[in-house]
C-alpha cells in the first residue's frame, strides 16, 4: 500500500492509500494533513480519493448518496503513477485510473503564513471526449478525533448577505447530524454554497472545522468566480471536507473535455492550525502576500467617496463644494460614483449600459471635475457597473448581446447582462469604458454589480459552463483595465460585498466591505469582512452627517479603522469644529496603519445577536509587533467593557468615552451607540 509523509513548517501531509469498503481489491489514494507534532498512526488513518471527480454515467461506490454529493463516484479509483517534489516545496502527484483518464494534483507552500494552495488538472489521454459532472479543487480526508467520534468537532461556516456580509456561523457536528450511526452505517453529508454570479452571497467560500477537544483546526477559502460549493462527507469514523465549482447537482454544470484535451481547477488555499483565529490570520496574510496594487495604494490611503453626499446625482457644482470642505483633510482619492451618466427624468439604477456622461450635471464635461479632483491632490475615480444594462437604457433592447437562457433573454427585474464572450460586446465596452477612462484621465474605477444572472446561461455544454464561461471573462476584464490604465486603481463592488472572493481580490486594490453605509451594525460587519480579505482591501464607509454628535463621528470612524477608511456625507455642511474632529481621527488612523495592514487579530468579541436591533458591545483587539490596537464599540449597552492589559500600556486613543487604567485593565464606561479606538504599546519595566 502507497503512503509517504512530507513535512512543511509546522504541518505534515500524507498521502495514503486506502481500500474502499463493499469493493475488494479497490483501493484509492488520499490526502490528509494534521499538524507535524500530532502522532498519527497510518493503520488508523483512513482517507477516500484526493481527486474527486465524476463524469457522465459514473456509477457511486457508496450506497444512499444520489443527489446529496457526487463525491466517491467510481472515477475516485485511481493509482499514483508518481510524485515530483519541486524546489520550494511544490508537489505534484500524478495519477491515473488506468484508462487514458489521468490527473495533476499540485500542491504548494507558503512557508510565511502555513497555508496551502492546491488545484487539481484533469487530462483526456482516453480516445473519446469524456463529460465531468464535478472536479473539486480539493480533498482532504482522514479528519478525525482521536476516539474516532463526532464529539468535540465544529463546522465553521460565514453566513453572507447584503449588508450582512462574512458572519461567523458555528455548528456542532452533531447538532448537523454528522454523527454515526449506531452500526457504522451510512454517509452523512453537509454541503453549501451559491449558484450564480454573485459569489458571496448566501455564504462566503470559505470552511474551518475544528476539533476543539484536541486543538486543531483545518481551514480553506476556494476561489470562486461563479457557482461554487463545499462539503463535509463523513463516512463511519472519518470525515473529508472538499470543495471547488458547483457540480452537475448543485450548479447545472456539466463540462465536455475532448481527446487529448485537460480542465484544470481554480485554486483552494488551506491550512491546519490550533485555532479558528490562527486559520483565518493565516489565509488572510497569505492573500496580502500575494498582492500586487499601484504604488499609490501601499500607504493605504484615505478616500472619499460621494456616493453618501449626492446618493445618485453628483455634479460638477456638488463636487466642487465637498473638495473645498475636505482641502485640509489627508484625502488622497476622491470617487465619483453613481448617476453620472444619469439621463434627465430618470433614475440612475435604471439607465446603466449606455454610458453617456449628463450634459445637465457637468456642463463643462467631466473632465473638467477630473481636473479639479487632480488639482486638489487627489486621484479622480468613477463608477461603473458595465456588466450589466438597465431597463431605462438603449442597450437592454440589444437583445443579441445579452445572455440568455434557453434563448431567452435573462432578466431580473430592471437589469440585464451582457454576454462579455461576444467580439461585439468586447467592442463596446472597450469605447464605453476603456476609452473613456484613458481619454478622461481617471486614475480609479469603482466596479458594481447589483445584480446576478443566476445559474448559467446559454452557448456552452451546460448553462452552468456558461455561467462560468462568462464569469471567467469577467474577471478576465480586471487585466484588460490595467492594460489600457497603467497603475489603475481597481475597486470590487457588488451590491456592497457580494463578489468578495479570492480569485477576484487577488487582481484588485481593494473592495467594498458592505452597503451597510450608515447603520449602526458597521462595526459588526466590519469585524466580520475582516476575518476573511486582508486590511487594506476592506474599505469601509464612514458617513459624517450634519448634526450629528461627536460621538457618532468618532463611532463612524472607529469602525472604518479595521480596514480602509472611506468618508462620505454631508461634510460640506459641517461646522470646521467637525473637520478639526475627522482630521484628529485621521491622524490616529495615521498612527495604526501598520497594526491594521500587518496584524493578527486576537479578539472579535460580539454580544449582539441581531443587527437590527442591536443589544451589546464589540470588543475588536490586533496586535502587530509590541503594539496592540483596542477598537470598542457599543451599540444599544451601557454596560461597560475591561480589557486585560497583558503587559501593555496606553499610548493614544481616539474616544470620548470616559476609561481609567486599574489592576493591569483598561476599564472603558459604556453609551450608547459610542466608541473608541486605543493604541498599546507593550512595556519593558515589567
Amino acid at each position: 500500500m502507497f503512503f509517504k509523509r512530507y513535512d512543511y513548517g509546522d504541518t505534515a501531509v500524507y498521502f495514503i492509500e486506502t481500500p474502499v469498503e463493499g469493493h475488494p481489491k479497490q483501493t484509492t489514494v488520499g490526502c490528509a494533513v494534521y499538524p507535524a507534532n500530532v502522532e498519527v498512526d497510518p493503520k488508523n488513518l483512513s482517507c477516500d480519493s484526493l481527486v474527486q471527480v465524476a463524469f457522465t454515467g459514473d456509477e457511486t461506490l457508496i450506497d444512499y448518496t444520489r443527489g446529496v454529493t457526487m463525491r466517491n463516484r467510481r472515477s475516485t479509483l485511481l493509482k499514483i503513477v508518481r510524485q515530483t517534489q519541486f524546489m520550494g516545496g511544490t508537489l505534484n502527484t500524478y495519477l491515473t485510473d488506468g484508462n487514458g483518464n489521468d490527473y495533476v494534483h499540485h500542491l504548494s507552500y507558503d512557508r510565511a503564513t502555513g497555508v496551502f494552495t492546491t488545484s487539481v488538472r484533469y487530462e483526456n489521454h482516453s480516445r473519446e471526449p469524456r463529460t465531468l459532472e464535478h472536479l473539486s479543487s480539493f480533498s482532504l480526508s482522514g479528519i478525525a478525533g482521536s476516539k474516532g467520534t463526532a464529539s468535540g468537532f465544529t463546522l465553521h461556516r460565514m453566513t453572507s448577505a447584503w449588508s450582512r456580509e462574512c458572519r461567523l456561523k458555528s455548528d456542532s457536528f452533531s447538532h448537523l447530524g454528522l454523527d454515526m450511526s449506531w452500526a457504522r452505517y451510512g454517509v452523512k453529508v453537509e454541503k453549501w454554497g451559491q449558484a450564480g454570479s454573485m459569489s458571496n452571497r448566501g455564504y462566503f467560500p470559505f470552511a474551518a472545522i475544528e476539533n476543539g477537544a484536541e486543538g486543531v483546526c483545518w481551514g480553506v477559502q476556494i476561489e470562486a468566480p461563479f457557482s461554487w460549493q463545499l462539503e463535509v462527507y463523513r463516512e463511519k469514523e472519518t470525515c473529508a471536507l472538499s470543495g471547488g465549482a458547483g457540480d452537475y447537482e448543485f450548479a447545472h454544470w456539466r463540462k465536455t473535455i475532448p481527446a487529448g484535451g485537460s480542465f484544470t481547477t481554480h485554486a483552494a488555499r488551506f491550512t491546519v492550525k490550533r485555532s479558528l483565529l490562527d486559520v483565518c490570520n493565516a489565509l488572510v496574510h497569505e492573500a496580502d502576500g500575494r498582492l500586487s496594487v499601484p504604488k499609490c495604494e501601499e500607504n493605504m490611503p484615505v478616500l472619499f467617496n460621494e456616493y453618501c453626499t449626492t446618493w445618485g446625482t453628483p455634479s460638477e457644482r456638488n463636487i466642487t463644494r465637498i473638495l473645498k470642505a475636505i482641502k485640509d483633510l489627508p484625502v488622497e482619492e476622491f470617487v465619483i460614483d453613481c448617476g453620472w451618466y444619469k439621463p434627465d427624468g430618470r433614475e440612475w439604477g435604471n439607465a446603466i449600459g449606455d454610458w453617456n456622461e449628463s450634459a445637465k450635471l457637468f456642463p463643462n464635461g467631466i473632465e473638467k471635475v477630473v481636473e479639479k479632483i487632480n488639482s486638489a491632490g487627489k486621484r479622480a475615480g468613477i463608477w461603473f457597473e458595465f456588466e450589466n444594462v438597465g431597463r431605462d437604457s438603449e442597450s437592454f433592447s440589444c437583445e443579441e448581446a445579452l445572455l440568455k437562457q434557453d434563448g431567452k433573454v435573462i432578466t431580473s427585474k430592471n437589469r440585464r447582462f451582457l454576454d462579455l464572450r461576444l467580439p461585439e460586446v468586447q467592442s463596446y465596452l472597450r469605447v464605453k469604458l476603456l476609452d473613456f477612462l484613458r481619454e478622461k484621465w481617471f486614475g480609479y474605477i469603482k466596479i458594481d454589480y447589483n445584480d446576478t444572472f443566476g445559474f448559467g446561461c446559454d452557448g456552452a455544454e451546460s448553462p452552468g459552463e456558461g455561467g462560468r464561461l462568462v464569469a471567467e471573462e469577467s474577471v478576465n476584464y480586471l487585466g484588460r483595465l490595467k492594460e489600457a490604465v497603467p497603475d489603475l486603481v481597481i475597486e470590487n463592488c457588488a451590491s456592497g460585498g457580494s463578489r468578495i472572493e479570492p480569485l477576484r481580490m487577488n487582481k484588485v486594490s481593494m473592495c467594498s466591505f458592505s452597503d451597510a453605509h450608515e447603520c449602526p451594525e458597521i462595526p459588526l460587519v466590519a469585524a466580520n469582512v475582516s476575518l476573511t480579505i486582508p486590511a487594506r482591501q476592506s474599505q469601509i464607509w464612514a458617513v459624517i452627517r450634519e448634526g450629528e454628535s461627536d460621538s457618532r463621528t468618532i463611532y463612524s470612524l472607529c469602525a472604518a479603522m479595521m480596514g480602509r477608511i472611506c468618508l462620505s456625507g454631508d461634510v460640506h455642511k459641517v461646522p470646521p469644529e467637525k473637520i478639526a474632529l475627522i482630521a484628529r481621527g485621521l491622524e490616529f488612523y495615521r498612527t495604526i496603519k501598520d497594526i491594521v495592514r500587518y496584524g493578527d487579530i486576537r479578539t472579535v468579541d460580539c454580544t449582539v445577536e441581531d443587527y437590527r436591533s442591536p443589544a451589546g458591545r464589540q470588543v475588536y483587539l490586533k496586535d502587530y509587533g509590541e503594539n496592540r490596537l483596542a477598537i470598542v464599540h457599543f451599540l444599544d449597552c451601557t454596560e461597560g467593557v475591561k480589557i486585560a492589559l497583558d503587559g501593555y500600556t496606553v499610548k493614544d486613543v481616539f474616544t470620548d468615552l470616559s476609561y481609567t487604567i486599574r489592576n493591569e485593565a483598561l476599564r472603558i464606561a459604556g453609551r450608547p451607540y459610542t466608541a473608541g479606538a486605543f493604541l498599546l504599546e507593550k512595556r519593558h519595566d515589567i
